[in-house]
């Protein structure tokens, strides 16, 4: 761990050192009305999903509806505009080579490469009049599949804070809310496997209906995340049919019939839907639509490979994309290997967890008693294995895992709060700060994000804090020891509850000052999405949007041109499209393009010079 996370660590354990219980009266009762909300399961689920989806419209006025900026973001809103339209793929354009673009394949047909789950979400939010409500009702469903999981494994007031703390941490501020790229859609499916499991294995309350979720589960990673999926699916299916195996024959009989039988008629159904798509887009059932990207990528896929012969483009965009970018992100080495691992666990350890969430794992060792608890211990190790393999990696890759990591945290949160040492309640104050701090490192990193005068206690942490910080923070826990001796003394003769009111003020105000610091120290150690606001092509695309007729723009990019920014983008129908992007390509003549567009008028678009104005084309424009 960093040093800031040492230090949180040491603070959070001196700020319940002092007493057992500190703040007790109040924490308890807080803890005691919300245990008799979450034991009405089904309102402890709506009530999640509905405070997902309240908090961030709030927050519309700040954090605006995310505009798309980054290559896969086009490509699952492409696959929305298809699905929206009713079709599964879209003819391939006869002008395509001027079309083409990152992971979009022009041929057999015109589609997205990625699998059709998340295109699926943005096209029910494109039904409502805007992609991203597709969004944000996944990731309210992720909140709300996160609980009814728990509630499978853990009671329903651990179910409730599980939770909780998933939409503290990804549900508001990160980019699975913020962004099109998803995450919410697998870690739903994820969510539904892992829950439905212990309900079926308990046969007192195993029904049809868990068979039903399970497989739902299963085949929402299917069209999701089909190799993560998978992955994760195979200890939970082996479990499974081991624990079936085991039943007596009556039994056997009966739970193959109810519960195997449905989940393998719906995983058959996935799997022909799986090869419709795929005959629809690639023209064979068995070739999935990532399979034509790959033929374009000549780097590896697996740590093992070899990178294979350079392919030429007419492109120069590809060419730097997957000659130069793609390339610099591993090399065939041992060495590399193992800096993958190290790079990818302390990006799941960044996004998903942090330092205060990393507190509760202190206690899996008393986990391992469980023989369930050994299986999901298996199948995060398979998982992650699983992603340290391919070379490509983003937090949304490892959704599935995260289902798998929550019900262990949520596992060691009920047995680090049984913690006693020296007489003191220590786990119970631990359980209670890691709480806390998870509700406000948020609202921190969003505050100083929008403030742009932070005040001068802020400047002054900033400036000074990073020589002076170990002897600040030696000194502000030495200050909360003697204030607890003091408050511990002072009982007899003052109000429980006014002491515990302040008690509570002190323990707020010391973890959101660690927040302060975190986010002043490590900015990038919370899943916060800062660039909501970047324009990217927005002011052309509205300001073409308000002129009348259709509109034909040339992307002309410069010879430094950072392939990453990609402006290249259309809607499945593209002859009927308002406005249709198009890329100057070296040596290839426009004339055929401006003949099949002549009715639009022509606009030259140079993003590296100006990526907010466009100006009328003409051909004597035209570099060919």
């Amino acid at each position: 761990m960093s040093r800031l996370d040492w230090i949180v660590a040491t603070v959070c354990l001196l700020l319940i050192w002092p007493k057992a219980g500190f703040g007790e009266p109040i924490f308890a009762w807080i803890e005691r009305k919300f245990a008799a909300f979450a034991r009405n399961k089904r309102l402890a689920i709506a009530s999640i999903g509905a405070v997902t989806i309240l908090a961030r419209v709030a927050l519309l006025p700040w954090l605006p509806v995310p505009q798309p900026k980054v290559h896969d973001e086009f490509s699952y809103l492409l696959a929305a505009d298809t699905f929206a339209h009713g079709r599964l793929a879209n003819p391939p354009h006869a002008l395509g080579i001027f079309f083409d673009t990152f992971h979009v394949i022009q041929h057999p047909s015109y589609a997205s490469m990625y699998p059709p789950a998340q295109g699926m979400a943005l096209a029910a939010g494109k039904l409502f009049g805007q992609p991203w409500i597709g969004v944000l009702l996944s990731v309210a469903a992720m909140c709300m599949a996160f609980t009814w999981m728990l509630q499978g494994w853990v009671p329903p007031e651990w179910a409730l804070v599980g939770g909780v703390l998933v939409w503290a941490r990804l549900g508001v501020f990160s980019y699975w809310m913020n962004s099109y790229w998803g995450g919410a859609v697998a870690a739903t499916g994820a969510a539904l496997v892992l829950g439905a499991l212990p309900r079926i294995w308990d046969r007192s309350r195993s029904r049809l209906h868990d068979a039903i979720i399970f497989g739902l589960g299963a085949g929402i990673l299917a069209i999701s995340r089909p190799l993560e999926g998978f992955i994760f699916c195979v200890p939970v299916g082996v479990a499974l049919l081991w624990w079936v195996l085991r039943l007596e024959a009556s039994a056997r009989r009966t739970t193959l019939r109810r519960i195997v039988a449905p989940i393998a008629a719906i995983l058959v159904c996935v799997a022909g839907f799986v090869g419709f798509y795929n005959l629809r887009v690639t023209g064979s059932p068995l070739v999935f639509p990532h399979f034509i990207e790959q033929k374009m990528i000549t780097t590896a896929i697996f740590l093992w490979q070899q990178d294979k012969p350079p392919i030429p483009y007419a492109n120069p965009q590809f060419n730097d994309f997957y000659h130069n970018f793609m390339p610099g992100l591993y090399q065939a080495s041992w060495p590399a290997a193992v800096g993958q691992w190290s790079y990818k666990a302390g990006d799941f350890w960044e996004f998903f967890l942090g330092p205060a969430l990393s507190i509760p794992f202190l206690a899996l060792p008393w986990l391992l008693r469980e023989p369930r608890n050994r299986l999901l211990l298996f199948q995060a190790a398979l998982s992650a294995f699983a992603l340290w393999i391919v070379v490509y990696y983003h937090s949304h890759y490892a959704a599935p895992l995260m289902a798998t990591v929550f019900v262990l945290l949520m596992q060691c949160m009920r047995a680090l709060r049984r913690l006693r040492f020296a007489g003191r309640a220590v786990g119970v104050g631990l359980t209670r700060l890691v709480v806390l701090f998870s509700l406000l490192i948020g609202p921190i990193y969003f505050a100083q994000a929008i403030v742009s005068q932070p005040g001068v206690f802020f400047k002054w942490l900033h400036a000074h804090a990073h020589a002076a910080l170990p002897l600040e923070v030696s000194v502000i826990a030495l200050a909360l020891v003697r204030v607890g001796s003091w408050l511990i003394a002072r009982r007899k003769s003052r109000p429980l509850r006014l002491v515990a009111a302040f008690e509570c003020m002190l323990v707020a105000g010391t973890v959101l000052q660690i927040c302060v610091i975190q986010k002043n120290f490590y900015p990038d150690n919370f899943p916060y999405v800062d660039d909501l606001s970047e324009p990217f092509r927005k002011p052309v695309e509205e300001k073409l949007a308000q002129l009348p007729g259709e509109h034909l723009v040339l992307v002309r990019y410069s010879k430094s041109h950072n392939s990453g920014e990609e402006y290249v983008y259309n809607d499945a129908d593209i002859d009927r499209a308002k406005t249709v992007w198009a890329r100057e390509i070296p040596g290839m003549d426009l004339a055929p393009l401006l003949k099949y567009f002549q009715n639009r008028d022509v606009w030259l678009y140079e993003p590296d010079e100006d990526d907010a104005t466009v100006v009328p084309y003409t051909t004597a424009e035209n570099p060919q």
